[in-house]
Order: C-alpha cells, then sequence, then structure tokens
C-alpha cells in the first residue's frame, strides 16, 4: 500500500464525500419540509447532484486504489458498484424512512465507509480509552450552548465562557488543565484550558457582533501558528461562541482548510450573550 497516495488524495475525496452530503441532506429536506438555517443556497436537482457525485467519487476512487497499490479494494468496489447502479434511480436512488424522517443514500454509506477506512490507514492509531475521551470532550464542546443556558445567565465575555465551560470540564476530566503552557522559541502560548491525556488544547471565543466575530477567527488564524510544534499538545480546539449566526459552520470549517490548519477543530456554537453595556456620556457627566 502507498500510503502517500492516499495522504495526498484524502482531502478532494472530503471534498467530494462533502458535496454528495450536502445534496442527500437537501433531498431529506425537500422530502420531509425541514428547515435547515444554515443552508445558504442548494442544488437545482439534488437527486441529479447526488448521483453526478457519487459517479466522480466512484472513478477517481478507483484511480486511487490502483496508485496506492490496492488491488483486493478495487476489486471489491468493482464488484459491488453494479448493485447501486442497478437500482431503479440509480446513484440517486435514496431509501426513506417516513417513521423518522430520514433518508440515506446506499451507495453514499459505500463510499463513505470506503474514504474512512483509507483515512484510518494512514492515519495515527489512538487507544480505546483516548479515542473515548476525545468524543466525550468534543460532545462536550458541541453542547457548549445547551450548557451555558442552565446557568441562566448570558456569558459576558470570555471569562464567564472559560469559567462555565472550566467548571463543566473539570467535573468530567481528571486531567483537566487550566492555562497549560505550550513553549515557544520566543515566547509561550496558553491556551484556555486542556486535557492531558489526550493532549487535547481548547480556545474558547465570544462574539456579539458580526465584528467580534471576525476578530475572534483572526485570533483562531494566529492561535494555530503558535500551537505548533508542542509534544504534549498535538489537538487543538477553537470554540467560537456567537449570539447570532454571523458566522456559517460552513465558512469557518473552509477558512480552517484553507489555511491547513490540521490539527485543529474549529466548533461553531450559537447562543446568548449578555455584552457588557457601556455608561453614556450623559451619565458619565451626572456621576461627575
Amino acid at each position: 500500500m502507498d500510503k502517500t497516495v492516499i495522504k495526498n488524495s484524502i482531502g478532494s475525496l472530503d471534498q467530494l464525500l462533502s458535496r454528495a452530503k450536502s445534496a442527500l441532506s437537501q433531498i431529506e429536506q425537500d422530502r420531509f419540509g425541514l428547515v435547515d438555517d444554515s443552508d445558504t443556497g442548494g442544488f437545482v436537482d439534488p437527486k441529479a447532484a447526488l448521483g453526478d457525485t457519487l459517479e466522480e467519487l466512484h472513478d477517481i476512487l478507483l484511480v486511487v486504489l490502483e496508485a496506492a497499490e490496492m488491488p483486493e479494494a478495487k476489486a471489491s468496489m468493482i464488484e459491488e458498484w453494479p448493485t447501486f447502479t442497478s437500482a431503479k434511480d440509480g446513484l440517486s436512488h435514496v431509501e426513506v424512512d417516513t417513521e423518522f424522517d430520514y433518508c440515506a443514500s446506499p451507495a453514499l454509506i459505500f463510499v463513505k465507509r470506503l474514504i474512512e477506512a483509507l483515512r484510518m490507514s494512514v492515519s495515527k492509531q489512538i487507544s480505546s480509552e483516548e479515542a473515548w475521551t476525545l468524543a466525550r470532550l468534543e460532545a462536550m464542546l458541541e453542547d457548549t450552548a445547551g450548557l451555558v443556558h442552565r446557568r441562566e445567565k448570558p456569558p459576558k465575555d470570555e471569562q464567564d465562557l472559560q469559567a462555565i465551560m472550566h467548571d463543566y470540564l473539570s467535573a468530567c476530566f481528571p486531567d483537566f488543565r487550566k492555562n497549560p503552557q505550550i513553549g515557544g522559541s520566543i515566547k509561550n502560548f496558553i491556551p484556555d484550558c486542556g486535557i492531558a491525556s489526550v493532549g487535547a488544547a481548547i480556545e474558547f471565543k465570544i462574539a456579539h457582533t458580526k465584528e467580534k466575530a471576525v476578530v475572534a477567527f483572526t485570533g483562531v488564524v494566529e492561535d494555530t501558528g503558535g500551537y505548533k510544534g508542542s509534544k504534549d499538545w498535538t489537538r487543538f480546539y477553537a470554540v467560537m461562541y456567537q449570539a447570532k449566526p454571523f458566522i456559517l459552520k460552513s465558512q469557518l470549517q473552509g477558512d480552517m482548510k484553507r489555511i491547513k490548519a490540521a490539527t485543529w477543530k474549529a466548533i461553531l456554537i450559537n447562543g446568548d450573550t449578555e455584552p457588557k453595556r457601556k455608561k453614556k456620556k450623559a451619565q458619565a457627566k451626572e456621576s461627575a
């Protein structure tokens, strides 16, 4: 197996896979009348888009498997593919579950599993305990809005947000670290917190306005450069907590890919905030 070929192809395969997932999501929305607040457009014909994208994925995967010297995987794909193309709608075929308002594409499931297997074959393996810890951590970070809401008082600034999340994370993870230092050649970098056993450092950003959201993302970009090279801290999470959906998840993920922040995962959260009110000049004069 030629791992270099796989590593070089994963990015393009993921882009096509994302397009196929978006097309399936739109099919599901149209079928059940669902609304996606993050939707910024869509496909004129999502079923056709799904079929065309899966066909493109098939053709590229055959080339990748050949170049990566994986004849068994290629042969398996060639053998299995007619099962999907022979369906009534071909590669555009989806199975509809009316009980749970759910649509599934058998061909997409097959391709997704194959790409995931390729990714696992070239990635560093982690223990089952580490995998559980990372899964639990990411679940908690994704639930930031709900955890903050339980406090019944919206955060005013990053210190408020950090205090709330530090409380939850420290209770869940015994190896929680507040403000761990990441040594640099010129200066040390200090993330908000981290989970030592999995080398995961976490930054929390808060934005009350669109302008603040842009500033917060700029801070994340600067962090991606400063946090490189640590042997102890190798995974990084940026939790962007914004009062309204000023920045879309697709935009954030796209920019993270553009700056090649491979070891970073950005998590976008929308939730209530309570910005500090500035005293009016008139009030200031009266008090004087």
